[in-house]
């Protein structure tokens, strides 16, 4: 029993030293066993002597061989693997099993099961049923627990029995998990209280509340994992037999704010707060209010935001989420942190911040939802129905991303709405297919369709109010779209009386905007009449922003900027305020004088100091004016001040970048400038290490500036983290090539041919723009290196 422990003690030390090794193991794989020499030796100072560990120092001889370094290899094997025979096989197996490679363990395991004289037979042949459930052979595995059965009793067998146990009950046969369970004769206490647990959860199955909290009541837990999983059981039978179901919960949380799981504690929780009719947030609010920022904390800020939206607490709840999203990394639900803030700024009409959230996060059902209303609210309606398809996936999302995918598709001018097709098979009662009739209509008035016309006439005299006046206005609309103006404008004069002269008077400036330059000058006319007459209404914020925009459009910057600091200056409280003062400043800084660009400094930190979300921008174009006029240490000063506001993930990105840039180009007057600038872009590239456009541009930046102070291996080995070879396609070309041939030119430089020739097969087996020039360049190599393959 003793050696088994030690097995396991092994396992628990191997896993800690893979994610040491990942990096290493990962590029003596791809075929550069160099960089692997260099990543072992960084996560691993003691390497090569015994302290290091076994699975350390074969890898490090492996990459040492492929290397071209056999000598220093094959000393190190003699002092670290000199054991052999079964037992030496054994280990190799357990060790291949603790670095997950589950088919090898298994081989290994077999073969070690089937020497009956092997000391440790019984323990190989856990191993080998584990590796087989791992593996998904649960057929398989079962009868390989099952010889446990036969065996005399022994701790071994009441292991092997307890594992079964678990296997049978993970598939719902709990007959056959309590016999096993029973026949594993328990002698040590440990035995006995994991017996005791999986009879509770049998229990909890049969739906035997009462016996499963009497179980769980007198389990002493082995250790925290079992402790929580016996709370969160317990406390869902307490739910369900009406007692007092959070307690139990609250005091584990309360005792344990670091523990492993924790998360799963508090969706447990809250859960029970879901279905109680006035349930307290008073433990959440006290453990949110800590200042030590333990796990605890971040979680139960997370679910007091929940919540707060149950209750309707819009701005509390959102101020609760944008706690947690400064610091993605550290958070456990920065996923669910992500998403719920998406839906709250979607809902808020803050799109691009939304946008900007759902990026950085993995696709997901409800994700593509919140990415198509997003979408949707800035005008994308292509992208946003696709991004509605895939949410429709979900059953419980299908008929609302339907609807709107239907929507979007209508709005993009999709010539065949499949997303109307497939909800009208799928919900042949649904209210919303009379509105999508209606919006088809507006449709053909839009796409110009000679039925349009006769459609939206028979509407707009149906006498609903409600329809007939959308109707008439998409009826003026449509003959725009014909190109016949004078039916346009007449038609927006016979509107019904209800309809107001501003309204139509604003109607008449859009609708004079055609989109190109000879439309420019009209549009303008048409603002300026609305604005002598209709000052005051409704109307004119919008009016105005738009003769901003053509003005700006146009290249008028002085005029744009007179128009558009107006409309800031005079609807301060609207949603114009901000956009209209960020395009004065933009205005103001394209006019070429050095007053202007002061003017437009000034402006841009009136956005930059109040909190909306234009402020960052603002902060980006100021280090941006200041850096095109070679001020780049007043530059940093500028996003320092964006870094310590807490941004959001892309602005972050952003700045840091900046930053970045503009540290490394003082980098000729000064190298350290370039080690700052690595420190900058290296947390960009841990930050956003699921975003390959931000990390590939960090790890090529890194990568130059590298090669800029003359350390050509670090350079090679930051390029290669954006040209390796993934599972994923290649989201970018960009940094991808620059970084690969970047890379390539250097091992040229050094003489290492094959590993260059391997950079550029990688970039050669990606269908880009570049991976022609990447099979010239191998084929250069090969021809002027005489290196052919097989040779």
């Amino acid at each position: 029993m003793k050696r088994f422990l030690f097995f396991l003690f092994l396992s628990m030390s191997l896993l800690v030293a893979q994610d040491l090794l990942a990096p290493a193991r990962e590029a003596l794989e791809n075929g550069f066993p160099q960089i692997a020499v260099i990543k072992i030796e960084e996560a691993v100072p003691n390497i090569g002597k015994s302290q290091a560990g076994t699975a350390a120092n074969v890898l490090y001889a492996r990459a040492l061989i492929e290397s071209g370094q056999p000598q220093v290899a094959d000393k190190l094997l003699k002092q670290e693997l000199s054991r052999c025979g079964m037992e030496g096989l054994f280990w190799l197996a357990q060790i291949q099993a603790a670095n997950g490679d589950w088919n090898g363990a298994l081989k290994n395991y077999a073969t070690c099961a089937g020497d009956a004289a092997f000391s440790l037979q019984k323990e190989a042949i856990i191993g080998q049923a584990r590796m087989l459930k791992n593996t998904a052979r649960i057929g398989e595995a079962r009868m390989t627990f099952e010889k446990a059965y036969a065996w005399p009793s022994s701790p071994a067998r009441v292991e092997a029995l307890l594992d079964l146990a678990e296997l049978e009950l993970a598939q719902g046969k709990i007959a056959e998990a309590r016999k096993a369970a029973i026949d594993a004769d328990t002698k040590i206490s440990a035995d006995t209280t994991r017996r005791m647990f999986l009879s509770a959860r049998m229990a909890f199955l049969e739906n035997d509340w009462a016996l499963t909290i009497g179980l769980l009541n007198d389990l002493k837990p082995l250790n925290s994992q079992m402790a929580l999983e016996s709370v969160i059981l317990r406390s869902k039978a307490l739910s369900r037999s009406g007692g007092d179901a959070e307690t139990g919960l609250e005091e584990f949380i309360a005792n344990n704010p670091d523990v492993e799981g924790l998360e799963r504690a508090f969706a447990a929780l809250d859960e029970i707060y879901v279905s109680e009719v006035n349930p307290s947030s008073s433990e959440l609010k006290r453990w949110a209010n800590e200042k030590d920022n333990t796990l605890r904390c971040k979680l139960a800020v997370y679910y007091l935001a929940r919540f707060e939206a149950r209750l309707k607490n819009t701005q509390a709840a959102a101020a609760l989420l944008e706690t947690l999203s400064t610091s993605p990394a550290s958070n456990p639900l920065a996923t669910e942190t992500a998403l719920d803030l998406a839906a709250l700024r979607t809902s808020l009409g803050q799109s691009d911040a939304a946008l900007a959230l759902l990026a950085g996060i993995a696709s997901s059902p409800r994700s593509e939802f919140l990415k198509g209303l997003a979408l949707a609210r800035k005008g994308d309606h292509v992208a946003a129905a696709s991004a509605f398809f895939l949410a429709s996936e979900n059953s419980g999302l299908a008929e609302d991303a339907l609807f709107n995918a239907a929507i979007c598709q209508l709005l993009g001018g999709t010539k065949q709405n499949t997303a109307l097709v497939q909800l009208e098979k799928k919900y042949p009662k649904s209210p919303r297919l009379a509105e999508l009739k209606l919006q088809e209509s507006f449709k053909l008035a839009r796409e110009g369709a000679p039925e349009a016309a006769d459609s939206l006439k028979k509407i707009a005299k149906s006498g609903d109010k409600a329809i007939a006046g959308p109707a008439a206005l998409a009826l003026a609309e449509w003959r725009f779209q014909q190109l016949d103006y004078k039916a346009a404008e007449q038609d927006l004069n016979q509107l019904p009386a209800d309809v107001e002269p501003a309204r139509k008077g604003a109607l008449g400036v859009f609708l004079a905007d055609t989109g190109n330059a000879q439309s420019d000058a009209r549009t303008v006319d048409e603002a300026r009449k609305f604005l002598a007459v209709h000052t005051g209404s409704a109307p004119e914020a919008s009016v105005r922003m738009k003769l901003g925009e053509i003005l700006f459009r146009k290249g008028d910057f002085a005029a744009a900027r007179v128009e558009l600091e107006s409309l800031a200056r005079k609807f301060v409280e609207s949603e114009f305020h901000f956009p209209a003062l960020f395009l004065a400043a933009q205005a103001a800084a394209r006019i070429p004088s050095a007053d202007a660009s002061g003017d437009a400094m000034l402006l841009f930190e009136e956005i930059a100091a109040k909190n909306n979300p234009f402020s960052h921008r603002a902060r980006l174009e100021q280090s941006s004016i200041l850096a095109s006029q070679n001020r780049l240490q007043e530059a940093s000063l500028v996003l320092d001040k964006i870094l310590s506001s807490n941004p959001d993930a892309r602005m972050k990105a952003t700045a840091l970048v900046e930053k970045g840039k503009n540290l490394f180009a003082q980098g000729n007057s000064d190298p350290s400038n370039c080690q700052a600038a690595i420190y900058v872009w290296k947390q960009v590239a841990s930050e956003h290490a699921a975003d390959p456009s931000w990390r590939n541009q960090a790890f090529t930046r890194m990568g130059t500036a590298y090669e800029k102070i003359g350390d050509l291996n670090a350079a090679v080995v930051n390029y290669y983290e954006v040209f390796k070879p993934t599972i994923h396609e290649v989201p970018e070309f960009f940094w991808f090539y620059k970084a690969g041939f970047s890379a390539g030119r250097i091992l040229e430089s050094q003489g290492k041919w094959n590993e260059a020739i391997r950079v550029y097969e990688i970039m050669s087996s990606t269908e880009g723009p570049r991976s022609i020039e990447a099979k010239n360049r191998i084929q250069k190599i090969r021809l002027e290196q005489f290196l052919w393959e097989g040779a």
